[in-house]
């Protein structure tokens, strides 16, 4: 039967024992008990912890795989996230709330309806004729008004949470750079002319960056990946499939698109500048100026004054 850790060791022993541990009372508790696990007979003498001769290259042994096991617990803090985002709600309302009003003003998809006129995807004029502007334009068209709250209610809410995430400003600068660019590539891969509207290509782009923020972090349970994936999935039953003016292809570019950002986003550290006030307000400015100044370019080309 092994020695207790506090116990003395009997009088005709003295001397037939060696040390295999010394330090502060923490440390020789649990030396003591990884010992007593694997059944080593020891005893403790103030700060030492002693066990038979014959037994203390076996001790030695038990001890040294424990520390190996243990040289990293416990694992450090997680730093990633020490207080909340500082970022601002008030723009993303501001500007889900401006979609609504400008439905309100420019009116569903019609036959030459001057908005959609020159502010719509037209394939051939923006591979021909160079009227890029219709890739941002397009995004804040609809074709009816369930298109244009779903996007704003669904879509809304998973712009509003990645801006909480990567900061107000970053958010809309980057979801109309990458949902201008699926838009562009949507165009290109197809051969014969091709119309569309709508924000939901953003909003799949702002879904994709979850996905791509998740995948830098590391996590690799599937229910982290699968989340945005099942965001995407609702999103797409909502808006439906068979719309005549929404476009599928554009939601799938600007989805993985989407995933590209939101890794570039992690691995340059952009992320990092979420909580810079001045930063952020300044990108959100940039994002306002690029809508603003696509439409005037739009307005120069209408057939009609639109203002």
């Amino acid at each position: 039967m092994p020695f207790l850790p506090d116990s003395e060791p009997p009088a005709d022993t003295a001397g037939k024992y060696s040390v295999v541990a010394g330090g502060g009372t923490e440390y020789i508790n649990a030396c003591a008990l990884v010992l007593a696990a694997m059944g080593i007979d020891h005893y403790r003498n103030d700060d030492e912890l002693l066990v038979p001769r014959n037994q203390a290259g076996q001790a030695h042994q038990q001890l040294q795989a424990y520390a190996e096991e243990n040289i990293n617990w416990p694992p450090p803090l997680c730093r990633t996230r020490q207080h909340p985002r500082q970022t601002k709600p008030l723009p993303t309302l501001m500007m889900t709330a401006a979609l609504l009003l400008f439905f309100q003003i420019t009116g569903p998809w019609q036959t030459n309806n001057p908005w959609f006129t020159v502010g719509a995807i037209d394939s051939r004029r923006i591979l021909e004729h160079g009227q890029w502007w219709r890739l941002v334009t397009a995004l804040t068209l609809h074709a009816d008004g369930v298109h244009v709250l779903g996007n704003c209610l669904i879509g809304g809410f998973m712009v509003y949470l990645l801006c909480m995430t990567i900061g107000y400003g970053s958010g809309w600068l980057f979801l109309l750079v990458t949902g201008a660019l699926a838009n562009y590539i949507n165009i290109a891969v197809r051969n014969g002319p091709h119309y569309a509207v709508g924000f939901s290509t953003a909003v799949f782009a702002a879904i994709g960056m979850f996905s791509g923020l998740q995948m830098k972090r590391g996590r690799h349970s599937p229910l982290h990946f699968l989340i945005p994936l099942g965001a995407g999935a609702g999103l797409l039953a909502f808006l439906g499939s068979e719309g005549q003016h929404t476009d599928l292809g554009a939601h799938l570019f600007g989805f993985f698109g989407g995933i590209i950002t939101g890794l570039l986003i992690s691995f340059t550290g952009l992320i990092k500048i979420a909580d810079n006030a001045i930063i952020q307000r300044f990108l959100f400015v940039c994002a306002l100026i690029v809508i603003l100044v696509c439409w005037w370019l739009a307005a120069r080309h209408a057939p009609v004054p639109l203002f």
